[in-house]
């Protein structure tokens, strides 16, 4: 079982992950609780516009947000990600195609790179890699705040 614990967001204009592998839906335990998630495995991931954000007590949020138009890094090595949703655009070749991924709905093909642009993705875990945030701003909000870019 995935060790998770609580749910953090991650939207980006554009997300590039390489080294992709789909390992497929796998148990975590998520406020106490288990769900079922999408697990993939990289070796890197680049960021446009990071914004993540994860409720810290009822009605805060911590809010981490990248230098507009800067790309976030993950790397290097091995690095799991552990996901309740991924929404957004893939991005093939140019051609945008809308995909909501979850346990109930998993990525029909498992690909060795992929882009998604509009992108939000619902964790509970990441590990392994070294996040690099340019510009990285830190803040704490209530949830009447807009969640972009404060």
């Amino acid at each position: 079982m995935a060790a998770g614990g609580r749910e953090w967001t991650l939207t980006a204009s554009r997300l590039d992950l390489g080294g992709l592998n789909f390992v497929g839906v796998v148990d975590a335990l998520l406020n106490g609780k288990v769900i079922k998630v999408l697990k993939f495995t990289a070796n890197d991931m680049k960021i446009k516009d990071l914004v993540q954000s994860a409720e810290i007590a009822p009605g805060m949020k911590l809010v981490t947000a990248a230098r507009p138009g800067s790309t976030s890094t993950v790397s290097p090595g091995r690095i799991e990600l552990f996901t309740v949703q991924l929404k957004g655009n893939l991005d093939l070749l140019g051609i945008k195609i809308p995909v909501d991924y979850t346990a109930a709905h998993p990525p029909p093909l498992n690909v060795p790179f992929v882009t998604f642009t509009e992108v939000t993705v619902r964790n509970t875990d990441l590990i392994g890699g070294t996040l690099k945030i340019p510009g990285a701003r830190i803040s704490v909000v209530s949830d009447q705040a807009p969640v972009e870019r404060r």
